[in-house]
């Protein structure tokens, strides 16, 4: 069946939750990346914690060409070697890169042959001057070019994590020593996933500082998750991940707040203790899977977050991202993903991954005062000629949203909540919806052919189909928000009649007794959405990722690693 055959045929099928599907019991993938991990050492998964920060992470900048980083431990230094290992697919043999005296963060760039599916190595390493050699497991990367052999393209978009807010709060306050030290490196991220591989039923105990901090239990659940059940080509981060624009919780780690006037040396060492923290908990992916950031509200580069240029400076030092010479941003906040382009160059899957936080010098009043920036709104433009049929754009959130603050209570400024994309969606809150900028920018995406915009923010999955210019035929466009792997659902934001009025009714949220409605026109925390790409049609699913029962508005009976919503989308 041709694409444009089945985008027919497929036309305004929207999918809601799927019994059938939902509450069986979900197998793990024949090609599942957790193998990888079987025979690694106790000790040393999912990384050599004596002589490492965190795992290496393996990232493409472009089609062909990509970086290992590569953080030492401090005070160590290491001799290393990339040890590239031939498989089946192999247009050439193994070779060795090899460094020594490695005392920081180092980016190893690798070059891909073109038409090579996968790409296959192991991390040798050593203390300098020692000869005792050590290694990682043998490690599997898909390449863009698996796209081009398979004509099948799997992403998972996990956004919202807010780990952060396991710092100490009200009531609920860790003082064991050793639970406070693995929360501030995000090492009890790891902990927890360990024990869940080995009892897939594991729940920190109901009287242990561990159980304080469960938004460490879902996302080491969604990892986990990952790992067994899928086998994506990419990952991208919604956002609200490092914690860095999240200051209001720096106490609850033992920190200092800014009120209390920090140097620009403590904003440093703040910043580069919550980018490693967010290395440590992503390690268990970083080595098999690239993954990409969009920067969030919370991620400490907002143009008012009084660590935005040290935010911005390890994220680049320990994050790196596509940048200019890939076609993106000299600072690697915003970029293009073209993934499996023909040898023309043309045809690749595009996804942009857009900033809407740095260039708002102060905390956006109004919808009006939201922007992503002269310059960055002609990058887009730019971007989006690029010939293709498949074009989709990241956010963190909209550039605009209603006229509230982070909860319906709150007027005293915008945060950008909503699914409000066109002129119509802000008649009730503006008296001159075209000064918004989100209503620019969808006619900018709408007149250079986007699918689909994937946003997150608001902790919750939801489809839109975003409605065309009064009286126009112009392609189908969607609106997708990401959802959340947090462990549980803000059911007050729900309840507030603008929540309700635009993302519809929740259903029943597991912790009421009775249901609100029985409609479900959205979902909350904990899960992950997917993406799948094929050359006959686009599926985004809502996967379960961790069991945070009741405290969602998901049934119990959709297990761990089952698929709460399908939407197939049609253009």
């Amino acid at each position: 069946m041709k694409r444009r055959d089945f985008f027919k045929q497929a036309a305004g099928a929207l999918a809601v939750a799927i019994p059938d599907l939902a509450c069986a019991v979900r197998r793990q993938r024949l090609d599942s990346l957790w193998p990888s991990y079987l025979d690694a050492d106790p000790a040393t998964f999912p990384y050599d914690a004596e002589l490492f920060e965190a795992a290496e992470r393996f990232v493409f900048l472009s089609q062909n060409e990509a970086v290992l980083n590569v953080i030492p431990k401090e005070g160590k230094n290491l001799d290393i070697r990339l040890c590239r290992l031939p498989s089946e697919h192999s247009i050439s043999g193994g070779s060795v890169q090899a460094y020594s005296g490695i005392k920081d963060s180092l980016d190893i760039p690798i070059l891909i042959p073109s038409l090579e599916p996968e790409y296959r190595y192991r991390l040798e390493y050593r203390e300098s001057g020692t000869g005792s050699w050590r290694s990682t497991p043998h490690r599997r990367v898909k390449t863009p070019a698996s796209y081009l052999q398979t004509g099948r393209l799997e992403a998972i978009f996990i956004s919202d994590d807010h780990t952060f807010d396991d710092a100490d709060q009200g009531v609920r306050i860790v003082h064991d020593p050793w639970v406070r030290k693995q929360r501030l490196s995000g090492e009890y991220v790891n902990f927890i996933l360990k024990e869940l591989s080995k009892n897939p039923n594991y729940y920190p105990a109901p009287d242990s500082d561990l159980r304080k901090t469960l938004g460490g239990f879902t996302m080491a659940s969604t990892l986990l998750t990952i790992l067994k059940y899928e086998h994506p080509d990419f990952i991208i981060l919604g956002g609200d991940s490092t914690g860095i624009g999240a200051p209001y919780q720096w106490p609850g780690f033992g920190l200092r707040s800014p009120a209390s006037g920090l140097s620009d040396e403590e904003y440093d060492d703040y910043a580069k203790l919550f980018w490693l923290r967010m290395r440590r908990i992503f390690s268990v992916l970083t080595p098999l899977i690239p993954i990409y950031l969009c920067q969030g509200n919370h991620d400490g580069e907002s143009g008012y977050d009084p660590a935005k240029n040290q935010a911005r400076k390890y994220r680049k030092k320990y994050f790196k991202q596509p940048g200019f010479r890939q076609g993106g941003a000299l600072e690697e906040n915003y970029f293009p993903l073209f993934w499996g382009a023909e040898k023309s160059g043309k045809g690749a899957p595009l996804f942009l991954v857009c900033d809407n936080e740095s260039y708002n010098p102060a905390s956006p009043r109004r919808p009006e005062d939201w922007t992503i920036g002269a310059g960055q709104k002609d990058w887009l433009k730019n971007a989006l000629r690029y010939e293709t049929d498949w074009k989709s754009v990241f956010f963190h959130h909209v550039l605009g949203g209603w006229p509230r603050g982070s909860t319906e209570e709150e007027v005293d400024y915008a945060y950008g909540r909503g699914p409000l994309y066109v002129a119509p969606d802000y008649e009730s809150y503006s008296s001159d919806p075209d000064l918004i900028e989100q209503v620019e920018l969808t006619k900018i995406m709408r007149d250079g052919g986007v699918s689909v915009n994937f946003y997150g923010h608001d902790h919750i999955f939801h489809v839109r189909e975003i409605p065309p210019p009064s009286g126009g035929s112009a392609r189908k466009m969607y609106g997708v928000r990401l959802g959340s792997p947090k462990w549980f659902g803000e059911d007050h934001w729900y309840k507030g009649p603008l929540w309700q009025k635009h993302y519809g009714s929740y259903g029943h949220y597991q912790a009421e007794p009775r249901p609100f409605s029985l409609q479900t026109d959205f979902w909350g925390p904990s899960g992950y959405t997917k993406l799948i790409l094929t050359r006959d049609g686009v599926r985004v699913d809502y996967v379960r990722s961790a069991d945070n029962h009741p405290y969602t508005n998901i049934p119990p009976g959709i297990g761990v690693g089952a698929t709460v919503a399908s939407h197939i989308l049609s253009f």
